[in-house]
């Protein structure tokens, strides 16, 4: 039997961030439940490449799960919702704060006392709460890579820093939001409650660089820059992912510890 077996997500998630956390939990047997609009769905189901008329990069993560189209701006489709909600064990959502949930009513303050069982999880581009609140009117993957100070980890020819070339804020967000949820229903079946739980595209960033935070934390930044384009291991070990040309292509070698660089 999954691990999962019998968990209800209700899934608002749209694009990456969020449908990659519920991807999670339905490859592990979560009946997970994806609420679309009318006229389009999700907004990844718009982009390419396509097979057979579907959208690729929306069929890796919605895989194993269950779509329903209602439109929230009706009662009809929030009564549908309602009734979801009876038998729902998690409901994540990665709209903007204070936008779409607070205007519909389905925010946390406004389900937790008729659903108490309820994990409400949400993804949101800078956190609902410091110095970055009023960023959330947008959170994107290039923003969070700058905010974050990664970008400027992987400077290029011109001097200038360079956004990684794939979506590791949105998937490692994903990532962390997933492990909360699954955190919150080991905590739901020892307590029986639910709970609220948020992370964000920034933390995911954040979460990638503990080595380099701790540094700057405790022994501060000083500035220098190694040429490496932050491609060298903290402990500065010149053989751990050093790349060379040879005649057919590339060689990369990494020999972080003794006996591998011998």
């Amino acid at each position: 039997m999954p691990a999962l077996d019998g968990v209800r997500v209700l899934d608002f998630t749209q694009v990456i961030f969020g449908p990659a956390a519920t991807q999670v939990l339905a490859d592990h047997g979560a009946e997970v439940i994806k609420v679309e609009r009318p006229g389009g769905g999700d907004l990844a189901r718009a982009f390419g490449p396509w097979i057979q008329e579907q959208s690729l990069p929306f069929a890796s993560l919605n895989r194993s799960k269950r779509s329903v189209v209602l439109d929230l701006k009706k009662p009809e489709g929030l009564a549908v919702i309602h009734r979801l909600l009876e038998n729902t064990d998690v409901l994540a959502h990665n709209f903007r704060s204070g936008a779409v949930m607070e205007k519909l009513g389905l925010d946390y303050e406004a389900l937790k006392e008729r659903y108490p069982r309820l994990i409400y999880a949400v993804g949101t581009g800078y956190g609902s709460q410091g110095p970055y609140v009023e960023r959330n009117k947008g959170g994107h993957e290039s923003m969070a890579q700058a905010l974050s100070g990664m970008a400027d980890r992987f400077i290029g020819a011109n001097g200038t820093p360079q956004r990684l070339p794939y979506t590791v804020a949105d998937f490692n967000g994903g990532m962390l939001l997933a492990q909360g949820i699954l955190l919150a229903l080991v905590a739901r079946g020892r307590t029986g409650e639910g709970q609220y739980l948020e992370t964000s595209l920034l933390d995911g960033m954040m979460s990638m660089q503990a080595w380099t935070t701790s540094k700057i934390l405790n022994l501060g930044d000083d500035g220098e820059d190694d040429g490496s384009g932050g491609a060298t291991h903290p402990r500065g070990n010149p053989l751990d992912g050093a790349v060379f040309r040879t005649v057919d292509g590339f060689l990369m070698v990494t020999a972080l510890f003794r006996p591998f660089d011998r």
